[in-house]
């Protein structure tokens, strides 16, 4: 056995899940076949059906809400049938979630919350020694981060990272020191021509105006 398929039933984060999953199960070597979302009750039948026909792993994901329709009703009626010959076993984590496995002879069907997070606790905390043993697995160690790590370590950066906007000084600009510091030097050179015009130097008062002239 090297490859299993995913139904959704209900399910409202579906790529999520399947990557949370086939990210697990590529550890052991096992490929997923395919996908597919059934909205009914009549379609979850009808699709694992089909699937069971040429495969012996399936995960369902979605619909553990305890209802009538919900996932484990629908396959147990399903499945009643072969009520004898069928194992199955109720898997309750420490924080409380619930995911169901259910095996007759060599087929597992994996029934999984419809939570990505809680899907990759399960499988590392329960599933995966689960499928070990049914179809002797090996498992890779798993060196991606999980998804709670990945979101702590995101919120941790953001939250101690201070965002300052720069707005340049317009006070500070290149033109406007050259034009302040023009205006000093003119305030100096009328100071200075007044100056001299008091004392009668007409020449130099003239050479310091065409220089103030130009240099306005």
């Amino acid at each position: 056995m090297n490859n299993y398929q995913i139904l959704f039933y209900h399910s409202g984060r579906t790529a999520h899940a399947e990557q949370a999953i086939s990210d697990n199960l590529e550890r052991a070597g096992l490929t997923m076949l395919e996908s597919d979302v059934s909205v009914t009750p009549q379609e979850l039948a009808r699709q694992l059906s089909g699937v069971l026909s040429h495969t012996d792993l399936v995960f369902v994901v979605g619909g553990l809400d305890g209802g009538i329709q919900s996932t484990d009703n629908v396959l147990s009626s399903v499945l009643s049938k072969n009520a004898d010959e069928i194992v199955s076993s109720k898997l309750i984590d420490k924080d409380g979630n619930t995911a169901y496995l259910m095996q007759c002879k060599r087929q597992t069907i994996v029934l999984l919350p419809d939570d990505p997070e809680t899907i990759e606790k399960m499988m590392d905390a329960r599933i995966n020694s689960e499928l070990k043993r049914i179809y002797e697995l090996k498992f890779e160690e798993n060196t991606k981060p999980s998804f709670d790590e990945v979101s702590k370590e995101l919120d941790s950066k953001l939250s101690s990272r201070t965002r300052v906007r720069s707005i340049p000084d317009p006070e500070q600009t290149p033109l406007k020191k050259r034009k302040r510091e023009q205006m000093k030097v003119l305030s100096r050179m009328r100071i200075a021509a007044i100056a001299l015009l008091s004392i009668g130097c007409a020449e130099l008062i003239i050479a310091v105006t065409l220089l103030i002239t130009n240099m306005s």
